[in-house]
């Protein structure tokens, strides 16, 4: 623990050095905190594309109170004029409505036709009795524990009639999109991932500086260099989850508890950057890539919550009911959370592997470091051990990567975008399954039939065994759609999937290692017997 705090001691001194200038990233964080709160508090008195029309009025004409119309009185030959010379978009005289043909003036007649009715809905609720059918009203009433066990003991269990406390005109009540929860909830993504890019940065520049080999030398272990180096960028990010929730006004345990893993996730894939790039220019170009990226993966789903279980994919809804004070269960908590911190173990245990300086410094294609990583990751332990434990342990990457797909495609037909899914998710699948021992063979550790064979079963079977597990904790978010069963390997018959993985996994690995077969061509073949596979169960669970 010494060495670990040595390090993550250094680290801090070497972030002092570079703001030195008076910047710091506390600063970044509040005046993000800043921003953030303007929005937040001034959500329901900004409206979007406020004077974005100009409507002229003349004569008796109601009131036009929406911000989207910049409204000025004329007389009625001004406001033709003005019209035609397109100084207003649209020209009220009375009861009468005049407009151009162009896109503008049309849309602002549109607009102002919802408003207008939206107005006579309201008029209408407040002007007739709440007897009367239409409008149709809903009257909520709050009862304390004293009148729900009155309630309940009272004949035939009728409620006490009592004066409604809120009542709501479906008609006027539009959906509540969670935009400013997912703002605010943002707001928090921000700081962690600014401050994961200097975490890369610095862990770039002693690559570069062969400072990283020097202290490789020292009587430290790579988990202490990786673990030390991260643990201050960690504890700003988590300090930053505090701030904003502390000026936010929400349970702070709750947001930490929410955002930890996204944390943890966020670290786990700047830390792959400098281990895969030497220079400056690919890990500014990946890291913007990544950021992008991630951002639009934890955002998107979001903003469909409550309306979708997938949007539970993304830890920012939970974070959007924890802004509406709304509860989730631990299956909602876990079923983005689970796989990040998986992931962020994934990610720790594949950086111990590959921080030695011949690795970091050997400048190869992508494709060949990464049968090297593969490779360095596998070659501590037993092949027979190693290649189901990689199945095992990747199944996090696998689920995520197909949740999204599945998120996607519940909102469409099943055609093409769908057999697009499942030939992606079965892509996927494949490739981790049969890159372990791919590369196993190509650096000579496993040669013969048997060892090829009998290494497919055990990477099918390890595969099969994370598969399950995580199916556990999400069953109910992803069994109501259709096309989980063909991704997930739903069913009874456990030893189905299993030969059915196995069969693919051979195939391609036979194709690759045995008869020569380009790795591509091999995957391709292989991904669509699976491919196929995947439409018949789909078919048949259909």
């Amino acid at each position: 623990m010494n060495q670990i705090l040595v390090i993550a001691w250094r680290e801090v001194t070497r972030l002092r050095k570079r703001f030195g200038g008076g910047a710091s990233p506390l600063a970044v964080v509040a005046l993000l905190a800043v921003l953030g709160l303007s929005a937040y508090y001034l959500r329901d008195t900004v409206s979007l594309g406020s004077g974005l029309y100009r409507v002229g009025v003349s004569g008796d004409v109601p009131a036009i109170s929406d911000s989207r119309f910049a409204v000025m009185e004329v007389d009625a030959e001004q406001g033709q004029t003005l019209l035609e010379q397109k100084v207003i978009d649209v020209f009220i005289d009375g009861s009468q409505v005049y407009s151009r043909e162009d896109d503008k003036s049309q849309f602002a007649v549109r607009a102002l036709k919802q408003y207008m009715e939206k107005q006579e809905l309201i008029r209408v609720g407040n002007s007739f009795a709440n007897a009367d059918a239409f409008p149709l009203r809903v009257a909520i009433n709050y009862l304390g524990a004293a009148e729900q066990a009155a309630a309940q003991n009272d004949a035939g269990g009728a409620l006490p009639i009592t004066t409604p406390e809120e009542v709501i005109i479906p008609s006027l009540t539009p959906p509540p999109a969670p935009f400013t929860q997912v703002l605010v909830a943002l707001l928090y993504i921000m700081p962690i991932t600014f401050i994961s890019i200097f975490f890369t940065s610095s862990f770039m520049d002693e690559k570069m500086n062969r400072r990283l080999t020097i202290l490789l030398s020292a009587p430290v272990t790579p988990f202490q260099i990786i673990f030390g180096k991260m643990l201050p960028y960690a504890i700003f990010a988590l300090a930053s989850t505090v701030l904003i929730a502390a000026l936010t006004k929400t349970n702070i345990l709750l947001a930490l508890a929410i955002f930890a893993p996204t944390t943890l996730f966020i670290f786990a894939i700047y830390l792959m950057v400098p281990l895969f790039y030497r220079t400056f220019k690919d890990t500014t170009f990946i890291a913007m890539l990544v950021t992008t990226l991630t951002t639009a993966y934890l955002v998107f789903p979001a903003m469909f919550t409550n309306v979708n279980d997938l949007a539970y994919i993304s830890p920012l809804a939970l974070a959007v009911k924890m802004y509406r004070n709304e509860p989730f269960g631990w299956r909602e908590y876990l079923f983005p959370s689970l796989p990040m911190a998986a992931i962020f173990g994934l990610a720790m245990f594949a950086g111990t592997r590959l921080l030695n300086e011949e690795f970091l410094m050997g400048y190869k294609p992508l494709t060949r470091k990464l049968s090297d990583a593969i490779y360095l990751m596998m070659a501590h332990s037993k092949p027979y051990i190693a290649v189901p434990l990689w199945s095992l342990i990747t199944i996090p990457v696998v689920y995520m990567t197909q949740i999204v797909f599945l998120a996607f495609a519940t909102n469409l037909p099943v055609g093409l975008i769908l057999g697009f899914t499942l030939f992606a998710s079965a892509l996927i699948e494949e490739v981790v399954k049969t890159v372990g021992i791919v590369a196993l063979a190509e650096h000579g550790a496993v040669k013969t039939w048997r060892e090829i064979i009998g290494l497919s079963f055990l990477s099918a079977l390890g595969f099969l065994i994370g598969e399950k597990l995580l199916l556990l904790v999400s069953i109910s978010m992803v069994s109501q759609a259709p096309v989980a069963g063909a991704l997930f390997g739903a069913g009874l018959l456990l030893f189905i999937p299993l030969i059915a993985h196995f069969v693919f996994s051979t195939i391609i690995t036979v194709l690759r290692t045995k008869l020569r077969f380009p790795y591509w061509l091999a995957l391709g073949i292989g991904t669509i017997v699976h491919f196929i596979y995947n439409v018949y169960v789909l078919r048949g669970g259909m």
